[in-house]
């Protein structure tokens, strides 16, 4: 099996600073290769950090805003304002002013959240995937997006966006996208929306953040060969075209 690039940063704002020009990289050559830069990020505590480190100044000035659309790789079922929601953080560090009265350099059209105000997660997916091919976005021939660069985080039981272990999302041919129950296993316990693990595949490239010590048990059994995607789906990003960046806390047991 071919392995990802695997990059062990100092700690979380090494693993944000360098999530952050990995961005920028990508953005500037979508954009010159194709006019546009679809990026599909996630939640969880380190995309604020990378966020912030966007908005420094020396970053800012190299990223193509003007030409970048965000996307979320999966959501809480619950409203954007609520603290629970994927897009509360992006809200709070790229669409508001910055701590100096800097004005935000991305236009809200440009994010789009998962619609958690529909009535249900059937009409919540219907819609997403149908904002996705009304944006231009590509699709595969199975019908997943082609996300230019795709975020995703692991979670302490191994997941990785709401795909659980023992998930459906998790098995090969699983529909594009779909509702998940609120897990008993793992907070918060609401329900999601999510993609499915074949998102991973499609994408011209992947992210996986990881920091923290809290992951490296995550991270031991993913990179264990015996372990297999059904019971830690964030092993599906083990990929040439995926790079992980850990830190030294997180990666502690994969090297020692």
């Amino acid at each position: 099996m071919s392995l990802p690039t695997v990059r062990v940063l100092v700690d979380a704002q090494g693993v944000a600073e360098a999530a952050a020009d990995h961005i920028i990289e990508a953005a500037t050559a979508a954009v010159a290769a194709r006019g546009v830069f679809h990026l599909c990020t996630t939640g969880g505590s380190t995309p604020a950090a990378l966020y912030r480190a966007l908005r420094e100044p020396s970053r800012a000035a190299q990223m193509p805003w003007a030409q970048t659309q965000i996307w979320f790789g999966d959501d809480r079922f619950v409203p954007r304002v609520d603290a629970l929601s994927n897009v509360a953080p992006l809200d709070a560090q790229l669409l508001s002013a910055s701590v100096d009265g800097a004005p935000s350099p991305l236009s809200p059209s440009a994010v789009h959240p998962w619609p958690t105000a529909a009535t249900d997660a059937p009409t919540a997916v219907g819609a997403y995937l149908e904002e996705l091919r009304s944006a231009g976005v590509p699709h595969t021939p199975t019908g997943f997006p082609i996300f230019d660069l795709l975020l995703i985080g692991i979670g302490g039981d191994g997941h990785c966006l709401s795909v659980f272990p023992g998930s459906p999302l998790a098995l090969e041919g699983a529909q594009v996208a779909a509702g998940v129950p609120a897990p008993t296993h793992i907070e918060p316990h609401v329900p999601r929306l999510s993609f499915s693990l074949g998102v991973l595949a499609s994408a011209r490239a992947v992210i996986t953040l990881a920091p923290g010590a809290g992951k490296a048990e995550a991270l031991a059994r993913i990179f264990n060969n015996s372990t297999a995607v059904a019971d830690a789906p964030a092993k599906a990003a083990l990929t040439p075209t995926a790079t992980w960046l850990l830190d030294t806390a997180s990666a502690a047991k994969l090297f020692a």
